[in-house]
């Protein structure tokens, strides 16, 4: 099936999974929400639809505030971008782009008057040296290597890449974590889960790469990701038992040093403003942050 012809939409579905990887290959973007695993695992949630346009995909997230984010293509983007919130302030009643990468305003944004721009600094990606955080050396990550060596004289554990096989453990895995955590009370976490089972359900058919550690047998932490950019592997999901210090340490490093070998940066996604996850991720010295901006068409005369 393929994806429908502007001004039609179709819901994202597995069957657009080629046709997309070919788009985030040829014209790839380095914010952590364009890739196909991050649009189909949070398609419910938001609603997420797919049109072409011009040669361009447009990605219309079609829960309130309803918005667009940035069109995947080099086809007269500027028209079809006109094209597309000029659809959306008509039919939407809002006419904005959001998660929009430094790149794109760079790139096809200059000089636009017709547009303001601002920094959605809740969304910017935090990246990181692979090698860095694979050893853990030096004064600035002490603290983050003192964890990891007091989880390893602790515990007894084993790393395992994940396979198929394993997908019913993880699933127990995260029925535990989200019932420790009394997921059903949050909604970020609830969005979160929905999307965890998106991943692990479709592990294989998403092409994602996944770590796990054992402690006396049984799953104590979970990664998942997935290679997004030429040298950069992003992380879309890391959960470890809170009460087993430096476990969360422990698998970062694991994860990275077996499955991002061919790799020189991890993006480990945004905060969301979110005042200790913020704190939690500067501390791990990032070397940069991916940018993202909220891109307003200013209102039609």
């Amino acid at each position: 099936m393929k994806i429908p012809d502007f001004p039609q939409f179709a819901g994202i579905d597995l069957v657009h999974r080629d046709e997309m990887n070919t788009f985030f290959t040829n014209y790839p973007l380095e914010a952590s929400e364009y890739t196909f695993t991050n649009l189909f695992a949070y398609r419910d949630t938001y609603a997420f639809q797919l049109s072409v346009l011009k040669g361009n995909v447009i990605i219309l997230k079609d829960t309130e505030p309803v918005s667009l984010f940035a069109p995947l293509g080099n086809t007269e983007i500027g028209t079809a971008l006109d094209d597309a919130l000029h659809y959306l302030h008509h039919q939407k009643a809002s006419a904005y782009i959001e998660r929009v990468p430094e790149s794109f305003v760079n790139s096809c944004l200059r000089n636009r008057e017709k547009f303001e721009v601002e920094e959605e600094r809740d969304h910017f990606d935090y990246l990181y040296n692979v090698r860095e955080l694979s050893e853990l050396s030096g004064r600035k990550f002490h603290k983050k290597k003192n964890k990891a060596n007091k989880f390893r004289n602790t515990y007894a554990y084993k790393y395992e890449t994940l396979t198929s096989k394993m997908i019913g453990e993880c699933l127990e895995f995260e029925d535990y974590w989200c019932e420790v955590r009394e997921c059903e009370k949050y909604y970020g976490l609830n969005k979160e889960r929905c999307a965890i089972l998106e991943m692990l359900n479709n592990y294989d058919s998403l092409g994602l790469r996944g770590g796990i550690i054992r402690v006396d047998g049984k799953i104590a932490a979970l990664t998942l990701g997935e290679k997004m950019l030429d040298d950069t592997l992003v992380i879309h999901i890391e959960k470890a038992h809170a009460h087993m210090t430096g476990l969360y340490q422990v698998i970062n490093q694991e994860f990275l040093i077996h499955e991002a070998p061919d790799c020189t940066f991890v993006n480990r996604e945004q905060d969301l403003g979110i005042p200790g996850l913020r704190d939690s991720k500067l501390s791990y010295n990032p070397v940069r942050f991916v940018k993202k901006y909220r891109v307003t068409a200013l209102r039609e005369e």
